[in-house]
């Protein structure tokens, strides 16, 4: 074979090698490529699973919150409901305490210990525990609207000093001596005749009370009314014996007559002692009945405030796992794009 034949021949070969060479480039880059752009859709798609599980997340809970949020309401809503009662109690307490106490005023000339407070402590104490229970009431009623924590234990911790001090008021009131009382109590018939403002005290008395004289109407026995006196006279057997009797008027019972044919039997100081133990009774039964009420929302504010502090903690919880989530399904769309920049940069550069 002759040399230029030769030289042709090695020249084609090259050539063909060249092309080879060329195709197999192009091949590599294609598949480098379809394998960028595989792994760009991979973390596009990661990044919307990412963004979809996200979402529903976010959405359950939120029906999680919803669902914790139930027995909170529900107590609010018995909360809100004791402490209105607690205003309605109050303001009857507060009538209450003034009724018992204007009772011992007007009689408080015949007791002295009433006048420097010793009996009148239990409607003293009821006025002012039910003021107080109607101020503080409203720290419970606004606490529990604005799920206020602080609001909330103020009000059940004061509820719970209140308590303590009605049930101090209860014993007193259910353990009171009537014979104790009895020896405080001096009604002074005796100056009847003598002292004008005496004998009204005792004519008020007798009329309110439906009594007549201080032991009984024999208190009046020897007695020397005047004519400013208004008296009536009264048969009476003492010791087989029918007496006359002249009596003030105010131990009739039909006032009014010059003789008395029915009169009051029973003595003035067993009726003030009746008075004041029938006050105590009831200061004692509407006292244990507030407390049965007061101990309920002492119980549902403790509870109260142990649910709003758990949602304040769940929500803060939920807010920074949906600020996590949303940071990485952020992140992920971005590392997507960088990646989809730079297969363009690459294929720019390979052509």
């Amino acid at each position: 074979m002759s040399p230029v034949c030769k030289r042709q021949g090695t020249l084609l070969q090259e050539l063909v090698h060249l092309i080879e060479q060329f195709f197999r480039r192009k091949l590599v880059s294609s598949v480098k490529g379809i394998g960028q752009r595989s792994s760009v859709l991979s973390s596009g798609n990661s990044a919307r699973k990412m963004a979809a599980v996200t979402a529903p997340n976010a959405q359950k809970m939120h029906f999680t919150k919803t669902e914790g949020e139930y027995n909170m309401k529900s107590i609010r809503f018995l909360l809100l409901m004791i402490t209105t009662m607690f205003i309605i109690i109050s303001g009857l307490m507060v009538v209450m305490g003034i009724s018992v106490y204007s009772h011992y005023h007007s009689f408080s000339f015949f007791y002295e210990s009433a006048k420097t407070g010793r009996f009148l402590t239990p409607s003293v104490l009821c006025i002012f525990l039910g003021l107080a229970m109607f101020i503080v009431s409203f720290f419970g009623f606004f606490g529990s609207l604005k799920q206020s924590t602080c609001m909330v234990n103020l009000y059940a911790f004061v509820l719970a000093l209140i308590l303590l001090i009605k049930l101090t008021i209860v014993i007193l009131a259910f353990t009171m001596d009537t014979n104790l009382i009895m020896k405080y109590v001096d009604i002074p018939v005796w100056d009847y005749v003598n002292d004008p403002e005496i004998s009204d005290e005792i004519d008020s008395l007798q009329t309110s009370l439906g009594c007549c004289g201080s032991n009984s109407y024999m208190d009046y026995v020897g007695m020397e009314f005047t004519e400013k006196h208004s008296t009536v006279v009264v048969s009476k057997e003492v010791d087989g014996d029918l007496v006359t009797l002249v009596i003030p008027s105010s131990c009739c019972v039909s006032n009014g007559d010059a003789f008395c044919t029915r009169m009051y039997s029973t003595s003035c100081k067993t009726a003030l002692v009746n008075l004041l133990a029938q006050n105590a009774i009831v200061i004692g039964v509407l006292g244990v009945s507030v407390m049965f009420i007061q101990l309920l929302g002492i119980v549902f504010a403790l509870l109260l405030a142990r649910c709003i502090r758990k949602m304040k903690s769940e929500r803060a919880l939920m807010a920074w796992k949906i600020r996590e989530q949303m940071i990485m399904a952020r992140a992920a769309e971005e590392s997507a794009k960088d990646n989809t920049l730079n297969i363009g940069h690459n294929e720019i550069s390979v052509a």
